[in-house]
């Protein structure tokens, strides 16, 4: 991992998690799917893949960067499958349409740091603090 990471690990008794800050929502969901695959692993060829677009929702914004969140968790354990890359392009409070890529976790060359459970409501956080977006998460380990 990078000597200087763009988000803050959190340290919690059970769990983990992060901050990360944005000029805007997007940034910020954008900022926290790269804290979590930092924070998961360590992928050591990027390929490139076909991208394939995600159509997500929440009632609110916190509920809307779990499920985000979640997703990625899903298509790790039930199909092995890693993200390398995010576009968001467009986003609300209560809807997300984001276009990922997708590559097989390879087993032989890359490095699994953390094993994530779930993303947790607890002590979660997201809004716009002196016109800066933060979001803090914490994570089931």
């Amino acid at each position: 991992m990078a000597s200087q990471q763009p988000f803050k690990v959190i340290e919690h008794p059970a769990d983990t998690g992060f901050e990360v800050t944005g000029k805007s929502l997007a940034d910020v969901f954008r900022a926290a799917a790269s804290a979590l695959f930092s924070m998961m692993w360590e992928i050591k060829n990027k390929r490139v893949t076909a991208p394939i677009d995600l159509k997500i929702s929440g009632s609110d914004s916190q509920e809307l960067l779990v499920n985000f969140l979640e997703e990625f968790l899903y298509l790790y354990d039930a199909k092995g499958l890693v993200c390398t890359r995010v576009e968001i392009n467009s986003i609300s409070n209560k809807k997300l349409a984001v276009t990922v890529w997708l590559q097989p976790f390879d087993n032989d060359l890359d490095q699994d740091i953390l094993g994530v459970k779930a993303i947790t409501y607890h002590q979660m956080y997201i809004g716009k603090q002196d016109n800066v977006w933060l979001a803090r998460i914490f994570l089931d380990i």
